[in-house]
């Protein structure tokens, strides 16, 4: 695996995007409010963050895909939490 620093700073700013969802996740979990939340938005960064999985695996770009599926993974919780945590109108 030859990484070079264009790829390593990629990956690390990348990662520190996605590691941004985690404090999402966590007060989602915790509250259970997901009112200020848009199902939209979080259903196009799944779309995208799946899609940049795909794009990596085709480069051979093996830990950019790891940082896209723990993003998506990310993302499809979040959706997971605003289907079963907001209220029927």
């Amino acid at each position: 695996m030859n990484i070079d620093a264009w790829q390593m700073m990629g990956s690390l700013a990348a990662l520190a995007f996605t590691v941004g969802f985690l404090d999402q996740l966590r007060m989602t979990y915790k509250t259970r409010n997901v009112d200020g939340l848009s199902f939209f938005q979080w259903l196009v960064f799944s779309l995208a963050s799946a899609m940049f999985t795909a794009y990596y695996v085709h480069l051979d770009q093996w830990l950019m895909v790891g940082v896209s599926v723990f993003g998506t993974l990310c993302c499809l919780a979040i959706l997971a939490m605003i289907m079963r945590f907001r209220e029927s109108p």
